[in-house]
């Protein structure tokens, strides 16, 4: 397993760039701006350095939930803000990044994604803020992994403890936290292998 985070701030895009999308995903940058396109050329690249294929040549297809596919690898993306996480594993793969901030409505929207226990403990602690991002990662992270949406989330249970998240399903996936930057919160969800690696970079 290994996952890459990049600031899209921080990354240029060229007019090279723009030739690797296809004709579905130049009307997409016409509507989404610069940061898709950042998205996709990094995304392809990095694709393309693991299956020996021309980055141009790379043409997604795509879950019931709008997932992209490419044949030979597993890989998941997640944005939140300015920041871009990739994953990449042998094995299915869910990622995923948030940043903490204040919302209306956390407890109701913890009952939605945290199992029963989970739940109770987090407005034990008084409903912060980190707490629910850190758990809405990871319940993302498991979700995507599966392929499902955050809506089934309560399908995929976990106790998120001060060193470790359980995962209270039975041959469920393992969970890798991290933090991408201050403020950001992240999980991967993956089958452990014996050829998994854990590495970790910030471009």
């Amino acid at each position: 397993m290994e996952y890459l985070c990049y600031n899209l701030n921080e990354i240029s895009c060229t007019e090279d760039d723009t030739l690797l999308l296809s004709a579905e995903e130049r009307e997409v940058y016409r509507t989404r701006g610069t940061d898709y396109l950042k998205t996709r050329a990094l995304l392809k690249k990095e694709i393309a350095r693991r299956t020996a294929t021309e980055p141009r040549m790379i043409r997604f297809s795509y879950s019931e939930h709008g997932k992209p596919l490419f044949p030979g690898i597993h890989f998941n993306i997640s944005h939140s803000a300015h920041l871009l996480c990739m994953a990449f594993h042998d094995a299915p793969i869910g990622v995923d990044i948030q940043q903490s901030r204040r919302l209306p409505r956390m407890e109701s929207l913890a009952s939605r994604i945290m199992c029963d226990e989970q739940a109770k403990r987090f407005l034990e602690l008084g409903c912060p803020p980190d707490v629910f991002f850190d758990c809405w990662a990871i319940a993302e992270a498991l979700v995507k992994w599966a392929g499902s949406t955050i809506w089934q989330a309560r399908d995929f249970p976990f106790i998120l403890h001060e060193n470790h998240v359980e995962v209270l399903m039975q041959n469920g996936p393992h969970i890798t936290r991290f933090r991408p930057s201050d403020g950001f919160f992240g999980a991967v969800a993956y089958k452990i292998s014996a050829c998994t690696s854990n590495d970790y970079a910030v471009q």
